[in-house]
């Protein structure tokens, strides 16, 4: 799982640089147990609704843009929770994204390659267990 690194802090959301990309995206930030400072490692988990989504054959896992608010995400699917209507997809970094009604996982293999386009800012919810400063670990 690759790390980030708070690039700024405002009005409820998180910039986040991601270790090994060029990403510098933005997050609304969920219930953080601590307030974020820049330049602070953390983990944690991604959080996308998709206004639509398809299985694609080309191209590889990408965020776009690759600075602000990702609108277009593409990867490589890892999961499915057929229960919440959800896959887990790794994008450069791994994203859990609600599929609209129209879509069902069991249309959507793991290990296939879907792209889809978000209804809103992605949601960023630090691990408060492995949340480390610019120093540690």
């Amino acid at each position: 799982m690759p790390g980030f690194t708070v690039q700024s802090v405002a009005d409820g959301c998180v910039t986040l640089t991601t270790t090994g990309t060029n990403y510098q995206n933005l997050f609304k930030l969920g219930g953080a147990d601590k307030p974020l400072t820049v330049g602070q490692r953390v983990h944690g988990t991604i959080h996308a609704t998709a206004w639509k989504a398809e299985l694609v054959s080309a191209g590889g896992n990408y965020v776009e843009p690759l600075l602000g608010r990702p609108r277009r995400m593409q990867g490589v699917i890892k999961a499915a929770n057929a229960a919440a209507n959800e896959l887990t997809v790794h994008v450069g970094y791994d994203v859990t994204v609600k599929l609209p009604d129209q879509y069902r996982t069991f249309q959507f293999p793991v290990g296939a390659r879907v792209g889809w386009d978000n209804s809103d800012i992605p949601t960023f919810q630090p691990d408060a267990a492995i949340t480390v400063n610019s120093a540690g670990g």
